[in-house]
């Protein structure tokens, strides 16, 4: 039973209630009215398993362990054990080890070399007294083998290469000054032309996996990008508002760019509609990671569309002609002089 204080809807005030947590229920104490049924319990599990003729004996334990996203199994499985001598079962051992055998057949032996790759990083990370961050992402990298002939983990001193090269790329990403040879000292015997193979081996296989996650995001929504891209031009709230609904008019008209150079050139054109904080082509481009060239001519692209996209509440019709008009006839004729 906990103790807590809470509005009562019959008694009209603050009363104490009462969770029972064997029903889940939470109680006035006052009153007696359920105040909320079936309550759900986020900490950890607790089973007693000792008999209960034997009160004296409790012996709380966690039920499982943690699941491990990293698995395909979520690290949920069943393990059924060899029969031992001297314990009697309902089973009979014959039944057992044919169980036993039978689940050594369909067990995931990719699994378990992960799981034992998981333990050699832990051993390298604490050897080196990295932080926890790294040994999440050298998992992560581990994880993504297997699949292909040539990226399966294998034992053995392969597989603590694979370890160790994996740590030295988390380090890498989180610009951890960690050498090669500081890792190598601790990798279980590993030498450092291995590490250096499962290096190129590992980055074929995070360069494939990031194509693949690049093809499935494709489509990228535009307005999440605004926010970043106006905060790093230190843009106005007016023209960031001014720029969220054109990119979302934009949505609207069949204009054939991807949508960074769609928000490059709608940021461009509002920035220049604005006499007082006009921000240049050419830093745009650097934010938004598009080049100057394609920012113009998406530009042009949208201008037959800009009365429509541009708010009116921003900029009233003649002002975006006529700024707009000019910036682009400016630019033909540069490139004719050229």
């Amino acid at each position: 039973m906990l103790m807590e204080e809470e509005t009562c809807l019959d008694c009209k005030r603050p009363t104490i209630t009462v969770i029972d947590h064997s029903s889940g229920d939470t109680i006035c104490s006052e009153c007696g009215l359920v105040l909320e049924a079936h309550i759900i319990e986020y900490s950890e599990e607790w089973r007693t398993f000792a008999s209960d003729d034997n009160r004296s004996d409790r012996d709380p334990n966690r039920v499982g362990a943690p699941t491990n996203p990293l698995l395909k199994s979520g690290d949920l499985v069943t393990v059924i054990e060899k029969p031992k001598e001297n314990i009697s079962s309902v089973v009979s051992k014959d039944d057992l080890s044919t169980l036993c055998r039978a689940q050594n057949q369909l067990k995931n032996h990719e699994e378990d070399l992960i799981k034992k790759a998981f333990e050699e990083i832990q051993r390298i990370t604490d050897a080196l007294y990295l932080d926890i961050v790294v040994h999440s992402r050298a998992c992560e990298i581990v994880s993504k083998f297997g699949g292909h002939a040539n990226t399966k983990l294998r034992r053995g001193k392969t597989l603590y290469a694979v370890c160790a090269a994996s740590v030295s790329m988390a380090c890498r990403e989180l610009k951890l000054s960690r050498t090669l040879k500081e890792i190598a000292m601790v990798a279980n015997g590993v030498e450092l032309k291995d590490i250096r193979k499962s290096s190129m081996v590992i980055k074929r296989v995070l360069e494939s996996d990031q194509a693949s996650v690049s093809a499935a995001q494709a489509i990228i929504n535009t307005g999440e990008l605004v926010r970043r891209f106006c905060s790093k031009l230190d843009i106005s709230q007016r023209e960031i508002m001014a720029i969220r609904e054109a990119v979302e008019k934009a949505e609207n008209f069949d204009i054939r760019r991807n949508p960074k150079s769609v928000l490059a050139a709608i940021i461009f054109m509002i920035s220049h509609i604005s006499q007082t904080n006009r921000r240049p082509i050419r830093e745009i481009g650097i934010v938004a990671e598009v080049v100057e060239n394609t920012i113009k001519n998406s530009v042009k692209d949208m201008y037959p569309y800009a009365l429509k996209i541009i708010p009116n509440w921003y900029a009233c019709e003649s002002d975006i002609i006529k700024r707009l008009d000019g910036v682009i006839t400016s630019w033909d004729s540069a490139k004719i002089t050229v």
